[in-house]
């Protein structure tokens, strides 16, 4: 098992509701949909659930066979008649552990992001991982999904019943966020844009870079900050896309960071900016629209329906050109920025928070256990 969050137990201890939840890898890795996991376990634990924490080792999303027995092993720790969760990331290519825990269990699919819509790969590895991911569901009692875009997805392009998927929204923390002291930034100081996902080509970070390339008479300085060990070559990419463009003094690629220091970004930022390709909700959208931040996005998925345009921008993926003057436009104009911020304020706020958000989950879990 992995280290796990320090507020997240392996096992509860208490009498009453009881569910497995397995999950790939590090809980603690820094990435949306782990955080949703961890806030959507924490919350089911405060509402009197008893979950067994179940870590699959192996490489994800793309096991080798070893891996993929080292999960069937796995189900040894499961009782007869359990209700068991599995993310995604790993039930997507463990068709043969779906239909194995369903032989003496109950499935709960947990999906964040449908893994053949994944940016960047192969269009033989793309057929491959639908085609797994859809016998994987077929055997799930039901299937909970981050959006309704997600939904969509799985009913249009997988054949997943729409009555056999629930939608639990990710929640967020509603900082308390002092407009005052966000409009006192000193005049003469660079504006600070933000960018907040893993360095992998969905997140579309090389756009960036080439956009904010042709805006150097511009004072701007942008933290990027996301994991980047998932996609190494890629990483790379994005660092010598940064020297190329002698940019190296004002994009500090940043990696992944704790929860708390991310806070501080998101306080003391002006603009936050991130040019996916694909979301299947864009947790980071909702954080920074909960911190006032007027907001620059692009891409499929759910980023239109999380991104209002009262509260941003919303450009053509993978157009750096089009990126860029919606950059200039709002480092050069402080009263849209300041429209557009309340506009963000104000579609976090009908945002459900992650207490709300464990209390479906709870109920979704309830009438199927």
């Amino acid at each position: 098992m992995n280290n796990l969050h320090p507020s997240i137990e392996q096992t509860a201890t208490t009498m009453g509701k009881s569910c497995y939840f397995m999950f790939p890898g590090d809980l603690n890795t820094p990435t949306g949909g782990y955080r949703y996991d961890r806030e959507i376990i924490r919350g089911l634990q405060k509402n009197g659930w008893n979950i067994s924490l179940i870590a699959l080792e192996g490489d994800y999303p793309a096991p080798s066979e070893a891996d993929k027995l080292l999960a069937l092993e796995a189900l040894g720790e499961v009782g007869e008649r359990a209700l068991v969760i599995v993310d995604g990331l790993a039930l997507g290519v463990l068709p043969e552990l779906a239909k194995e825990i369903t032989e003496y269990c109950s499935l709960i699919a947990l999906v964040h992001h449908p893994l053949f819509l994944e940016s960047g790969i192969d269009p033989k590895l793309a057929k491959a991982l639908r085609a797994s991911e859809t016998d994987a569901l077929q055997h799930a009692e039901h299937v909970i999904v981050t959006s309704p875009s997600t939904q969509k997805a799985l009913v249009s392009q997988m054949k997943v019943p729409a009555d056999k998927i629930s939608v639990v929204l990710p929640g967020i923390e509603r900082p308390d966020v002092s407009e005052v002291a966000r409009s006192s930034r000193r005049p003469d100081a660079a504006t600070r844009l933000l960018c907040v996902g893993s360095l992998v080509p969905r997140k579309g970070q090389l756009d960036l870079v080439e956009a904010l390339g042709q805006l150097k008479h511009l004072d701007w300085h942008l933290d990027m900050i996301g994991e980047t060990r998932f996609d190494l070559e890629y990483a790379q990419q994005v660092r010598g896309q940064i020297e190329r463009h002698d940019l190296g003094k004002r994009i500090q690629v940043r990696g992944g960071i704790p929860k708390a220091e991310l806070s501080d970004f998101y306080q003391s930022a002006d603009i936050f900016v991130l040019p996916t390709y694909y979301e299947g909700y864009g947790m980071a959208f909702a954080e920074a629209m909960s911190y006032g931040l007027p907001i620059i996005a692009s891409g499929d998925g759910a980023v239109t329906s999380t991104v209002p345009p009262t509260a941003g921008f919303h450009v053509r993926a993978g157009d750096p050109i089009a990126l860029g003057k919606a950059i200039e436009t709002l480092l050069t104009r402080d009263d849209l920025r300041s429209k557009l911020a309340e506009g963000a304020l104000s579609a976090a706020r009908a945002l459900p928070n992650w207490s709300d958000s464990a209390k479906a989950f709870s109920c979704t879990l309830e009438a199927h256990r």
